[in-house]
């Protein structure tokens, strides 16, 4: 990547996950350089964050992420059991002039990951490449 980077905000809404279960997003350049990231440096609003959606506890075992994928593994036996939700939050840097992008979820059976870009309706994902406008409408 370059000086001219530019960087947009992802929201992953997964939901029906169970402990124990795998969570992964693959992102697909779509013939752009484009990456997972942290966001833009010395903005406030950067980062990485997750939140519970239906619980207190979020059974998280490994978090992961790399220029590709972003990857959570849960843990058995926490909280109570049962299906949970949550929200993570996390950028893509690409290169100015950047069109397209692509996602799918590498998750194990049963879970559900919706993508929201910029401030765009969150849209499911699966497991073929699903394409996002960079900035949607």
């Amino acid at each position: 990547m370059s000086d001219d980077n530019v960087y947009q905000q992802v929201q992953l809404q997964v939901s029906n996950a169970q402990p124990g279960q795998r969570i992964g997003v693959q992102l697909s350049a779509q013939g752009s350089q484009v990456a997972w990231s942290t966001g833009p440096v010395f903005e406030g609003g950067g980062g990485i964050s997750i939140h519970a959606t239906n619980r207190s506890v979020l059974p998280v075992y490994s978090f992961s992420i790399d220029a590709s994928v972003v990857v959570i593994n849960t843990s058995w036996g926490a909280d109570g059991g049962g299906a949970f939700s949550f929200n993570l939050t996390l950028y893509l840097v690409a290169q100015a002039g950047i069109q397209t992008f692509g996602l799918r979820s590498a998750s194990d059976p049963g879970v559900s990951v919706a993508a929201g870009i910029g401030n765009s309706q969150p849209q499911t994902i699966d497991q073929t490449v699903t394409l996002f406008p960079w900035n949607p409408q």
